[in-house]
């Protein structure tokens, strides 16, 4: 058991693994926000739709921002004595 967990561990680390469980974070978040608009009773379909998209895009914007750090564009330059 804990070969195979070992093994699911390091797919969640590979890139494939990282977006998918990015996507599912941002699900979650969205899923979530909806969550806590129907309990403040200012939920519409709309506002549903808007929290679930937004966490998507929130997941979109980590996967990019994943890419874009090991894709090691080196240090800025700065003059440093």
């Amino acid at each position: 058991m804990g070969e195979r967990m070992r093994g699911f561990a390091q797919w969640l680390n590979s890139p494939v693994g990282q977006v998918i469980r990015d996507i599912v974070e941002g699900g979650i978040a969205g899923a979530l926000a909806a969550v806590l608009a129907l309990q403040l009773d200012v939920a519409t379909p709309q506002v549903i739709w808007a929290a679930v998209l937004t966490g998507f895009i929130s997941a979109a914007i980590a996967v990019a921002r994943r890419k874009l750090v090991e894709a090691k564009l080196g240090p800025p330059t700065s003059a440093r004595p």
